[in-house]
């Protein structure tokens, strides 16, 4: 049973024997999901194309930083003080409960799962919430999903999307429902942890398709691999409220390094996911052993959050990322085919960022 798979029936009521149905209205070859990189053909004429003439920014002059740099400590004022102690105290588990997941997104993924479900049905469950209906209209006409036509029925979007993006999609959908769930509190907070985390999905998923791995579950595990976040973003804006005394940037993103590790372990294991999965999140900023059975995973997880710091979705740290210990080890060391990811890399990623948030 593969990743995807245990996560809809952890967030399901979950039959046996799961299986990935396709709408009678899409044939499986167009399943493809949410995030799909450009082929070939449309790569043509594109920026960064040309490595030559590309702006090489994964290799800055005088940059010589080849591993991972931590998120520094900021000056630690008492309120600094105050939460990363609150947010200590909620390791064990205390108060630790999320949201529900929409209800149309959960019904959408309930009918998925049958294989005699058609677009017009999975149409009839999105347009119970419009805020849903709207997200897989705009997906499907994303630069995303190069149509000729623009599509304006839902029948059609999911016709043209297919199922595994219409499933990554509601997982989205569920998880920025968690991400944005409070009505008041620091919403620019809340968007620098999403933002970050669809890069990190789009990053995990580029780099699966040059290392040949399974890319719904690279962008799955890149989405979810921070989502201990979600936890201290909520305590944080908790204090806020209570103290009207709001939070800088760097505090909030060391309080969020500190914690998010200890915090995604918990959600992990609260919802059931597996048991690889909950390793990886539990523990993604150490450098693994060589016969860790998920050292692959890892070394993927390290080297997106290294680019994530370049490309401004994380802590700022610069590196010479084609020297990179991490990149030698996962075989990509002088790869013709990493450096044009590279290259089309921060406009492939704004755009899914975008097209997501």
């Amino acid at each position: 049973m593969g990743l995807w798979d245990w996560i809809i029936d952890a967030l399901t009521t979950g039959d046996d024997g799961p299986s990935r149905s396709t709408p009678n209205a899409t044939s499986s070859s167009s399943a493809t999901a949410v995030l799909d990189a450009p082929t070939d053909d449309q790569r043509d004429g594109e920026a960064g194309s040309d490595l030559e003439e590309a702006d090489r920014w994964w290799a800055p002059e005088g940059i010589t930083a080849i591993d991972p740099i931590g998120v520094e400590l900021p000056e630690r004022s008492m309120q600094t003080r105050v939460l990363e102690e609150k947010l200590i105290s909620h390791f064990d588990g205390h108060d630790l409960t999320l949201p529900p997941m929409p209800k149309v997104a959960e019904h959408v993924l309930r009918r998925l799962r049958d294989p005699k479900c058609n677009a017009s049905d999975v149409a009839g469950d999105l347009s119970e919430d419009q805020v849903i209906a709207a997200s897989v209209l705009r997906i499907a006409n994303s630069p995303l999903y190069r149509g000729v036509t623009k599509i304006l029925s839902l029948q059609s979007a999911v016709a043209r999307l297919g199922t595994g993006a219409i499933r990554t999609l509601m997982m989205h959908q569920s998880f920025r429902a968690a991400m944005f769930q409070q009505n008041s509190g620091d919403k620019q907070l809340a968007e620098l942890i999403w933002h970050g985390s669809l890069a990190g999905a789009a990053i995990m998923r580029h780099l699966a398709r040059i290392l040949k791995r399974d890319e719904d579950e690279a962008f799955l595990i890149g989405l979810l691999h921070d989502i201990g976040n979600v936890i201290t973003l909520r305590i944080v804006m908790e204090h806020e409220r209570m103290t009207h005394e709001p939070i800088d940037i760097p505090a909030f993103e060391f309080l969020c390094h500190e914690t998010h590790q200890e915090f995604g372990e918990l959600i992990t294991d609260a919802w059931g996911l597996p048991d690889d999965l909950k390793s990886l999140v539990a523990d993604h900023h150490s450098y693994p052993e060589p016969d860790d059975p998920l050292r692959t995973e890892r070394l993927m997880l390290i080297l997106t959050d290294m680019i994530s710091q370049m490309l401004g979705f994380a802590p700022p740290a610069q590196y010479d990322l084609a020297n990179a210990t991490v990149v030698s080890d996962l075989g990509l060391a002088g790869s013709p085919d990493f450096e044009r990811l590279l290259a089309e890399l921060p406009e492939s990623v704004d755009k899914t960022v975008s097209s997501l948030s």
